[in-house]
């Protein structure tokens, strides 16, 4: 449904596309990082249903609320999930790589109103770092890939995409290609 890693994606168009220029790979962060803001936000839907009980069980003497703050309360409980729901499915599916023939584009995204994209052409291509640590991306095979580009131009990282060593076994050989061809 939503795939965090795609090779030469169908339908998939973005922002200063050059006419003649092909995706050669769409990469986003793994998606078990979503599970960062999907445990917090079950929690907090929780909340309304076991805090009552618990206060029951423990024998403390609140007065009872009134039923409009009780459904002001319950509406902002869902509010905030809604809020740390949405936020976060935006986080994850717009932070996202694209490798083309020509470049690799790094678009993060920050907020509704602001997103930062960072462009290195396949020619400046130095150095391309693959990692995977920790129990999470042996089991997931995720990990970071760092490229570093010539000079002091734009450095990209890609945090725990999924198949590091894949994804930069592809930028090389996209690197070198784009270096033969004048």
């Amino acid at each position: 449904m939503f795939p965090a890693f795609v090779k030469h994606p169908q339908n998939f168009k973005f922002q200063g596309q050059d006419a003649d220029e092909e995706i050669v790979l769409v990469i986003r962060a793994h998606p078990i990082t979503n599970l960062a803001w999907i445990i917090p936000a079950v929690f907090i839907f929780l909340i309304p249903f076991f805090v009552p009980n618990f206060i029951q069980f423990i024998n403390l003497d609140f007065p009872p609320l009134s039923p409009n703050f009780s459904l002001a309360l319950l509406i902002i409980n869902f509010l905030l999930v809604l809020v740390i729901t949405f936020e976060g499915f935006l986080n994850w599916y717009f932070n996202v790589n694209i490798l083309t023939n020509e470049r690799l584009i790094d678009v993060d995204f920050s907020n509704i109103l602001l997103n930062n994209q960072d462009i290195a052409m396949l020619s400046d291509i130095q150095e391309v770092s693959p990692s995977r640590a920790g129990l999470l991306g042996l089991i997931f095979d995720l990990g970071d890939v760092v490229v570093q580009t010539a000079g002091a131009r734009v450095g990209i990282d890609m945090i725990k995409v999924p198949r590091p060593y894949e994804v930069a076994d592809m930028i090389l050989e996209q690197a070198e290609k784009a270096k033969e061809t004048p």
